[in-house]
């Protein structure tokens, strides 16, 4: 008989506490402005809170992926007026990666066919950097990475041409 009434009384001192609001959950609860009533239980306060920090988080990443979209979108713009400098038409249903690829292509075309003109190369080169750095912004780096290769391309032509220069000239 000894036991039955242990496992009551545990069974009641269970029952308190888990009525009772404790000083630190109130003080979460104020501290995250949710308000309660003067009833609620611990394990109630602790799903409410829990619920809180669910719906926050959630929220968060909601902002982030919008915030994220809008910069693809506006990323998506520059590559359209940059497609519009190298001569690329853009046609509608042309996903982000594709018009990269037509500005890349088509960079890579008129660096081919300008090889031995400086100015061209120069003004190309100021066009691959503007690609390199829409991609680098795309990949959510700064830095150059090998998607870049318009731009290490348009490096090596103007070199190449820079030395056929100079050996020429000194040639003379």
């Amino acid at each position: 008989m000894g036991i039955s009434k242990v496992n009551y009384s545990l069974g009641a001192s269970w029952g308190a506490y888990n009525q009772k609001l404790t000083q630190a959950t109130k003080s979460k609860l104020d501290e995250l402005g949710i308000t309660y009533k003067d009833n609620i239980t611990e394990e109630g306060a602790k799903k409410l809170i829990k619920t809180y920090e669910a719906s926050q988080k959630e929220n968060a990443n909601n902002e982030f992926l919008s915030n994220n979209n809008a910069s693809k979108n506006d990323l998506f713009e520059k590559a359209k007026k940059l497609a519009q400098k190298v001569g690329v038409e853009v046609q509608e249903g042309v996903n982000f990666q594709q018009l990269l690829y037509l500005i890349e292509s088509k960079l890579s075309q008129k660096i081919n066919a300008n090889s031995n003109n400086i100015e061209a190369l120069k003004e190309l080169k100021s066009l691959s950097q503007e690609l390199a750095s829409i991609q680098a912004q795309s990949n959510g780096s700064s830095g150059y990475n090998d998607t870049n290769r318009v731009l290490l391309a348009s490096l090596e032509m103007m070199s190449e041409y820079n030395k056929n220069l100079l050996n020429k000239n000194q040639n003379r």
